[in-house]
């Protein structure tokens, strides 16, 4: 069986990316030239390089890689008449630079990939050349300026394809879960509750950053490990990535835990507080005895003077109106009722313990995770 590819599944796969190479690709074809904004944080993008050179060559047209930083000493226009205009025909005073590579067809047929560029005033005075230049096909020659800055704007025939506008945290959850379930890859095994909470901790955590995701979710058992300091073994991975803004490593070098927490925190929000309000009516609606009693303690309360009310005030008399809290004290605590079972009574105290750790914007911990998903699955399998 051949090892499963993340960066191949993210790239081709998964709506947001792959939909970055299609509409570079479709631009280009419909004879404009693109801007590809690809942020330092850019999951596998040599990757995406590679697919969308694939998607380009062939045929008549070729693609010319050229490394800014490296090969282009002088400006855009000096840098063009030096490689294309070897006879010095041009002249100033008779057209533009890009009228004069127009007419002579000098750049026909090619499409002229610029990366690496040495900062942002070089890739900015590119732009500037490209947006001029009146091209509208392959057959003409076009520009790729492949560069981390985002912001440089759609111009002339020239497209922005920026990164950030197609993948989002929402594309890092996809992608996370396929992780989880697909053959060939190595990763520990998980029970469906626990997939889908590790699926979007990564997106909260991660965001748009994929490969950081699946670095995460390969190396990690979150059965056991504590994903901040998960997080904190494989930073050092990547120790030119997200250097800037919110980025999770960014976070992690500087030292914000309350930030990284607070993502855990959201997806621990997301994923468990609707499976322990599912988890509270279960209990109640799955064994009648239990009800029956419950019912029955609530009226002997309220008909003795000492009604059960609960943090929001109101008086509970049925039972399904009991929050975790109300059932957690009327099943665990006032003595009133005997099921003689142990499981249930444990199962709803930690029940309670999460809700009010999550409540409290606080986290909570491996362990507690761990036990909360062991109860979910024993108790509704017993």
């Amino acid at each position: 069986m051949s090892e499963f590819a993340a960066e191949n599944f993210w790239w081709k796969n998964i709506t947001g990316p792959s939909g970055m190479i299609r509409d570079a690709v479709n631009a280009l074809s419909e004879g404009y030239s693109v801007i590809l904004g690809v942020p330092d944080f850019t999951a596998w993008a040599d990757k995406m390089r590679s697919i969308l050179h694939e998607d380009l060559s062939g045929g008549d047209v070729y693609v010319t890689m050229i490394d800014a930083a490296a090969e282009c000493s002088v400006n855009a226009e000096e840098y063009l008449l030096t490689k294309y205009d070897t006879e010095r025909r041009f002249r100033s005073r008779l057209s533009t630079v890009q009228e004069y590579l127009m007419r002579t067809g000098a750049l026909r047929n090619h499409i002229f990939w610029l990366h690496n560029f040495r900062d942002k005033s070089q890739v900015t005075d590119w732009h500037n050349f490209c947006a001029k230049y009146q091209s509208d096909s392959a057959d003409k020659g076009l520009f790729i300026l492949d560069s981390v800055y985002e912001n440089l704007p759609s111009a002339g025939r020239m497209k922005a394809v920026n990164f950030s506008e197609y993948a989002e945290s929402y594309d890092t959850r996809i992608f996370a879960l396929f992780l989880l379930d697909a053959e060939g890859y190595d990763r520990p095994q998980y029970s469906r509750n626990w997939k889908q909470y590790i699926s979007l901790l990564s997106a909260m955590l991660c965001g748009s950053d994929a490969e950081v995701a699946e670095r995460f979710i390969r190396l990690t058992d979150f059965t056991c490990n504590e994903p901040y300091d998960a997080l904190e073994m494989i930073a050092g991975d990547f120790p030119e990535r997200g250097m800037e803004g919110n980025h999770i490593l960014n976070l992690l070098r500087n030292e914000d835990e309350d930030a990284v927490m607070n993502r855990i925190w959201t997806a621990q929000v997301q994923i468990f507080f609707p499976m322990i309000e599912l988890a509270r009516v279960k209990i109640l609606r799955s064994n009648d005895e239990l009800r029956g009693r419950i019912a029955f303690a609530l009226s002997y309360m309220e008909s003795h003077g000492f009604p059960m009310t609960q943090s929001d005030g109101r008086t509970v008399t049925d039972p399904e109106d009991l929050d975790i809290g109300g059932l957690f004290h009327i099943l665990c605590k006032s003595n009133m009722i005997k099921m003689n079972d142990v499981m249930l009574n444990e199962y709803v105290s930690i029940l309670r313990t999460f809700r009010n750790s999550l409540a409290h914007m606080t986290p909570c911990r491996v362990d507690t995770v761990r036990e909360l998903l062991d109860f979910e699955r024993h108790y509704w399998e017993k």
